[in-house]
């Protein structure tokens, strides 16, 4: 399933590239807060190109560096979630103003991660029972769906623009990114 989105997914930004023939393209940096679950949170760098496809649709290909961490099931165990991913992202535009522009926007990430977790251990030794919180350490590679929404303020005669983002990203785990960002367009 996987390769047959991926496979649609260029298959339709190629054609409609085709046939659309606006060269309008800008390079999209962010950084904002980033949380996997209660406990665990810290921030979110990314960085993405994106190109007009058809008229109100844009592709991008981007890379995020998510770095979290925190203290979210004891006080001796630091635990940690650090990714980088790959994304290819498609964007509609429902709201493409003079100076405002909304997007809705679905994507396919790539993340490579390091993780540390800490599961509680209950043994009972003597009668008593006795709790430790071993860490364990895992890194790895997955992929997944993301989904992200945009509101972006266009300055008058600027090539510089302003936006937030919220989104929900596949780092190791899903997670949660709200964060402002800057848009510079390379042509028009």
């Amino acid at each position: 399933m996987k390769r047959v989105f991926i496979f649609l997914l260029c298959t339709i930004s190629i054609s409609a590239n085709a046939q659309f023939s606006t060269n309008s393209s800008s390079i999209n940096l962010a950084a904002g807060w980033v949380q996997d679950f209660p406990g665990l949170s810290g921030i979110g760098l990314t960085g993405e190109y994106r190109m007009s496809i058809a008229d109100g649709w844009e592709g991008g290909v981007g890379a995020k560096r998510l770095i979290m961490k925190g203290f979210p099931r004891t006080a001796s165990a630091e635990e940690y979630t650090k990714s980088t991913t790959i994304d290819f992202n498609l964007y509609y535009l429902p709201l493409n103003t003079e100076s405002n522009i909304v997007r809705v926007g679905a994507g396919y990430a790539f993340s490579f991660y390091q993780i540390r977790r800490s599961f509680p251990v209950t043994a009972t030794i003597a009668g008593e029972k006795q709790t430790s919180w071993p860490v364990q350490d895992n890194k790895g590679r997955t992929s997944g769906m993301s989904v992200m929404g945009e509101y972006e303020h266009l300055f008058y005669n600027s090539n510089l623009s302003l936006g937030v983002r919220a989104a929900w990203y596949k780092a190791y785990d899903r997670v949660i990114y709200v964060g402002p960002f800057v848009n510079v367009r390379l042509g028009e």
